[in-house]
């Protein structure tokens, strides 16, 4: 199984970050789907934080 972290900031869930795919000997064949995980970083982003 693929995975590919996502960095996203917990209170407004905006991308913080997204990570390089991390691929499996199944990467880029035919119906291998990647799984993204996800990681909740600081509290909002600038354009949320006013809030």
């Amino acid at each position: 199984m693929c995975y590919q972290v996502v960095e996203r900031f917990a209170a407004c869930y905006c991308l913080y970050h997204k990570h390089s795919i991390d691929p499996c000997s199944a990467y880029g064949q035919r119906g291998h789907l990647v799984q993204e995980k996800t990681v909740l970083v600081g509290h909002a982003c600038p354009a949320h934080s006013s809030y």
